[in-house]
C-alpha cells in the first residue's frame, strides 16, 4: 500500500500541471489566447518593389503567429496522436487527419481519424512505413465553408516513420506562412507552399511594335499594386500591402496573402486606375473578385480550393490562385 501510494506521488510530481486522460494519455492544459475583433486589429502597411525580372512576391516574407502550446505526449506503439488548434490555442473539433502505411513491394494501406472535442486524435496505424497524407480543417468563411491544411507546430513533418514506434505529431489551423521550407525554397512561386493565399496578376506586353495591342502595358513602365484588407480570418493585424511592379514579363503572383477579403486597387505609377478583370478557372465562383471586372478597384476573396477537409496535404496551403488580368 506504502509502495502504491509512493509511486502515485512520484506520478504527480513528473506531471506539474498535467492531467491524465481516460484513455491514458496526457490533458492538455494549454492556454487560450483572446482573439481580437477585426474592428479593433492595428492597421499597419508593408512595401514592396518588385523588379522586372521577379515574378512574384511574399507579402508575409518570414513572418508567422506565435504557435500555441501544446503538452509533451509520449509515444504509443503502433499509434498516431496529438492534438490539433487554431492560432489562438482553442482545441479544434472533427479536424482530419489521414495515415498510409506500406510494407516494401506492398499496397499503401490508410487510416483515418478526427479529433474529439478537446482537440485530441489517437489513429491506430497500419502495418508497415507510414506517413502523414492529409491534414485539414473546415471552417465558415464569408458566407460558405472551406477547408484549410494544418501546420505542424514544431515545424517540422516526418516524411516516414515505423507504424511499430508510433508518432506525435501536434498540429495548428494559422492564416499565413510558409509551408514546408525545402519546398519553399525549391518552389518558392508555388501557391500552395503557403498557408497564405495568392493573387496572380497577368498583362498583355507593349514592346514598341508600330502597332501596340490596345490595353498593353510598355516594358519598363510601374504600375501599383494595394490590398486593403476589409475582413480577416484570425488575423494579426489589418496590414495593408502597397507593390510596384516594374513591367518586363507578363506576370506577378502575389503570395501568402493572410486569409481574408480585400479591397485590390491597381494603377500606373502616374495614377492612371487600370482594368481589373477576373479570369483563368475558378472552382469555387462565390470567391475571386467581386465584381469580376472593374476599373481601378474591386473586392477580392481568396479562392480556397475545396469545403472537403480531408483534401488538404500535410505541412501545405489550400488555395487556388485569383487569376487576374489588368490593361490600360
Amino acid at each position: 500500500m506504502l509502495l502504491c501510494f509512493a509511486a502515485i506521488l512520484m506520478l504527480s510530481a513528473c506531471q506539474g500541471k498535467d492531467k491524465i486522460n481516460e484513455d491514458g494519455g496526457i490533458e492538455d492544459t494549454g492556454k487560450v489566447i483572446p482573439e481580437i475583433p477585426f474592428s479593433q486589429l492595428t492597421a499597419t502597411e508593408a512595401r514592396f518593389t518588385v523588379n522586372g525580372t521577379t515574378n512574384y512576391v511574399n507579402v508575409m516574407e518570414n513572418n508567422r503567429k506565435a504557435m500555441p502550446e501544446f503538452p509533451a505526449l509520449k509515444k504509443k506503439a503502433h499509434k498516431a496522436i496529438g492534438y490539433v488548434k487554431d492560432s489562438y490555442g482553442r482545441p479544434l473539433k472533427n479536424a482530419s487527419i489521414g495515415i498510409s502505411s506500406s510494407v516494401v513491394g506492398g499496397a499503401s494501406t490508410p487510416a483515418f481519424g478526427r479529433t474529439n472535442e478537446k482537440g485530441y486524435y489517437e489513429i491506430e496505424i497500419p502495418f508497415g512505413v507510414a506517413r502523414f497524407y492529409n491534414t485539414g480543417y473546415t471552417i465558415d468563411y464569408e458566407g460558405s465553408r472551406i477547408a484549410m491544411g494544418l501546420y505542424p507546430a514544431d515545424g517540422e513533418l516526418s516524411n516516414s516513420w515505423a507504424s511499430s514506434d508510433g508518432m506525435v505529431e501536434h498540429f495548428v489551423l494559422i492564416p499565413f506562412g510558409k509551408g514546408e521550407p525545402d519546398q519553399v525554397a525549391s518552389d518558392p512561386h508555388q501557391p500552395n507552399n503557403y498557408f497564405g493565399g495568392c493573387i496572380t496578376l497577368s498583362w498583355t506586353l507593349n514592346d514598341n511594335e508600330p502597332l501596340p495591342i490596345p490595353g498593353s502595358l510598355p516594358v519598363g513602365s510601374v504600375f501599383e499594386v494595394k490590398l486593403t484588407p476589409l475582413d480577416l480570418i484570425h488575423g494579426a493585424d489589418k496590414k495593408t500591402f502597397i507593390i510596384r511592379k516594374t513591367v518586363e514579363y507578363s506576370m506577378l503572383r502575389i503570395l501568402n496573402v493572410p486569409v481574408g477579403r480585400y479591397k485590390l486597387e491597381v494603377k500606373t505609377a502616374g495614377g492612371q486606375p487600370l482594368k481589373i478583370k477576373e479570369t483563368g478557372v475558378n472552382p469555387r465562383p462565390e470567391f475571386g473578385l467581386n465584381p469580376k471586372s472593374a476599373t481601378g478597384s474591386t473586392n477580392v476573396t481568396l479562392i480556397a480550393t475545396s469545403a472537403d477537409a480531408t483534401r488538404p496535404v500535410p505541412f501545405r496551403g489550400a488555395w487556388e490562385e485569383v487569376s487576374v488580368t489588368i490593361e490600360k
